[in-house]
């Protein structure tokens, strides 16, 4: 099974193909805008790298959030794209299951994803999905001195907690983007192509003012 995965929910725009157990292209680069400008090239670039074509895929598979609300939409919007033109199945996968994925077998384990807001996103163990301020996820660690902190929320949080705490990233999230949507069942709607948000966008419409 080939698979192509897009990441742009982070800090950055992420391609990876994969066959198998086999990473024949991957790449990722950091950047805060401009992933609508630079996904679809960057896709072109690692397909070429590859040897792949689009008739080759089998699946395609996309970051579906928390993150960016505008690099969600890009990433979304391109996997969906992608997929009806050459119809491949789209699988979405939220970066809870990324990072829990990473970091199996460690518990208790909260996940904490940058949100660049007040508030991040996490998730401890198997509970819903929440927005907490980094002050409130210092106290808990204090009263659970055994709690790891995964994702990309590291910077935010240092300077409230100490190192020991968090445990690194294994590998780019897209690469395990890949990995989960390879043992995803398409028709399963847990894994349709949908932005997880947890927030409602900063965006406020202006009444029209009657003619």
């Amino acid at each position: 099974m080939i698979i192509l995965a897009l990441d742009c929910a982070g800090r950055g725009c992420g391609v990876c193909v994969m066959q198998g157990n086999v990473v024949l292209a991957l790449a990722e680069e950091r950047m805060d805008r401009g992933q609508d400008s630079r996904l679809v090239p960057l896709i072109e670039e690692t397909l070429a790298q590859a040897g792949v074509t689009y008739a080759d895929l089998d699946r395609i598979a996309v970051t579906c959030g928390p993150g960016s609300f505008t690099g969600l939409r890009i990433a979304l919007a391109c996997a969906r794209a992608l997929g009806l033109a050459a119809g491949k199945p789209v699988i979405g996968i939220d970066r809870f299951a990324i990072q829990a994925a990473q970091h199996k077998g460690q518990s208790p384990l909260l996940i904490a994803l940058e949100s660049r807001r007040l508030e991040l996103y996490v998730r401890l163990d198997q509970n819903a999905p929440a927005l907490w301020p980094p002050q409130e996820i210092a106290a808990l660690l204090k009263t659970h001195p055994a709690l790891k902190i995964a994702g990309d929320a590291q910077e935010t949080l240092r300077p409230l907690i100490g190192r020991s705490a968090f445990v690194g990233l294994q590998e780019p999230e897209v690469l395990t983007c890949a990995t989960l949507a390879a043992l995803a069942d398409p028709a399963d709607a847990a894994f349709a192509p949908r932005p997880l948000y947890l927030r409602a966008p900063d965006v406020t419409i202006k009444a029209c003012e009657a003619l």
